[in-house]
């Protein structure tokens, strides 16, 4: 038979908690830690910040008033889409929404400068400037200025306008 003796004093086991808290705490900071990459400079006023609620509104505005919106700036969050034949820079912040029963994808054409890898349905945030862009015609397309991996909120849906 086999005896492990050890003594332990009050000073040792609190020790040793704070070791594992602090443990913790950093695995769980680097887990949930937002990763951001700026590629000009963060715009602190938006003329359209998009939310669930006004997603589509705004975006048939934006798509039906291009030049008006030519130079706005914008803060919107969605899931990474492409399609084969989108530019390397090219990428759509979108979300879905159901259209007579049906499951859409729905959202922005956005332009990135830098090359950033991004994983298809990846959920991010952009800030940008709307400039004029060419997708089968003319189209407003999101400047990307600040882009940041965001965690999926708890409703992946958008309101459609019917």
């Amino acid at each position: 038979m086999f005896v492990l003796n050890i003594k332990l004093d009050h000073k040792k086991i609190i020790i040793i908690c704070i070791v594992c808290a602090i443990i913790i705490a950093t695995v769980f900071e680097l887990c949930t830690k937002n990763d951001y990459i700026e590629v000009n400079s963060s715009i602190d006023d938006f003329s359209y910040t998009v939310t669930d609620e006004n997603f589509i509104s705004t975006l048939s505005n934006i798509h039906n008033n291009i030049d008006d919106n030519i130079g706005k700036s914008i803060k919107v969050s969605g899931f990474v889409y492409t399609l084969p034949d989108f530019n390397d820079n090219f990428f759509i912040c979108g979300r879905y929404t159901v259209d007579e029963e049906e499951t859409k994808v729905a959202g922005y054409m956005c332009s990135l400068d830098k090359e950033i890898s991004l994983e298809e349905n990846e959920w991010i945030e952009i800030e940008g400037k709307i400039i004029k862009g060419n997708y089968n015609g003319e189209i407003p397309v999101i400047k990307v200025e600040k882009l940041t991996k965001i965690v999926a909120p708890a409703n992946t849906y958008v309101q459609s306008n019917n």
